[in-house]
């Protein structure tokens, strides 16, 4: 027999040994992000805990992740109230124990009483649900990384990788544990100018995501001068390494190449530390190819409270596809 508790807090023990855990759930969950609200569904067996899953709610619209353009104009008026397992800023899906059909269909019936339209965010295919449209999601570039790295890449692309560090060798680079007070107005900023160039937006953050997660990570940071131009914030646990927010002056760093510096200096920094594998971020996947990376398929699934909605869902599947030019 299940019962199902909605916990305010991640109970004890929650994805321990994952890099984006409990504590970076946390962190998220407090930092003042208006337009989400956030749980867990904590499902018991007999007594026993066997399953936590992370949700969030939030208003939906339909055309969130079409390419800018008619289509996306003309379907900004259909939107959801959206009650979702998973997490909004990672990209991969994660349900901590037991994973069946059972504890699912325990779940979606608590979620159901959240929103209209249910998801699962950034999980495999074949995820035991019923009832659910399964629509392909952003892949997820990850990077096999070690000390070998560099010579196993081909030449050319060796060689393209070092002409790419040479050009943003005038800029100052340093490395920092954590992130200290005066920089996080400035990181905000930076990470707000990459927010309004991005063609898909879901999450915004706030200044208190940065200094709540601030002791959870690693930043790489670049200045031109003294003034702070571009970071990196990464987040490491065990063997596995998050390439998790960017930031960027555009128009300042443009002529020093610092993007894909940037992303050069991340893989650097994960091989000198140990890890073995690099998530970089589900954008700009042709660069990342030429890094090396393989692309981790994941998928969303949808189902609206209405049957009829449901089924229109269905066949409007490709509406809530990746567009060709966001998998460039």
């Amino acid at each position: 027999m299940l019962h199902i508790e909605d916990l305010a807090t991640a109970p004890e023990g929650f994805l321990r040994d994952e890099t984006e855990g409990a504590d970076y759930y946390e962190a998220f969950r407090t930092a003042r992000l208006d337009d989400f609200s956030f749980g867990y569904f904590a499902v018991y067996r007999d007594g026993a805990l066997v399953t936590v899953a992370p949700y969030f709610v939030m208003d939906f619209r339909l055309n969130t992740l079409l390419p800018n353009g008619w289509l996306k104009a003309g379907l900004s008026w259909i939107r959801f109230k959206l009650a979702c397992v998973g997490h909004p800023s990672v990209d991969l899906g994660r349900i901590h124990g037991e994973v069946s059909q059972e504890t699912l269909a325990a779940i979606t019936t608590a979620l159901a009483k959240k929103g209209s339209l249910l998801a699962y965010k950034g999980f495999g295919e074949h995820l035991p649900l019923q009832g659910f449209v399964a629509a392909k999601g952003l892949p997820v570039p990850v990077l096999s990384i070690g000390p070998d790295y560099y010579e196993a890449l081909k030449s050319d692309r060796r060689n393209l990788l070092k002409r790419k560090l040479k050009k943003a060798a005038a800029l100052r680079y340093e490395e920092c544990a954590g992130l200290p007070d005066h920089l996080i107005a400035r990181v905000y900023a930076l990470y707000l100018n990459t927010w309004q160039k991005a063609e898909l937006k879901f999450e915004k953050l706030t200044p208190e995501y940065f200094a709540n997660t601030r002791h959870l990570s690693h930043y790489l940071l670049f200045f031109l001068d003294d003034e702070l131009i571009g970071f990196t914030q990464l987040l490491g646990k065990g063997r596995y390494l998050v390439n998790r927010y960017i930031g960027l002056d555009y128009d300042k760093s443009r002529d020093y190449g610092l993007y894909f510096a940037m992303f050069i200096r991340a893989v650097e920094f994960g091989i000198r530390e140990g890890f073995e594998q690099i998530e970089l971020g589900a954008t700009s996947y042709e660069f990342k190819r030429v890094l090396g990376a393989r692309q981790v398929p994941t998928w969303n699934h949808y189902r609206h409270n209405n049957a009829l909605v449901n089924w229109l869902l269905g066949k409007l599947r490709g509406v809530l596809e990746p567009s060709e030019s966001e998998l460039r």
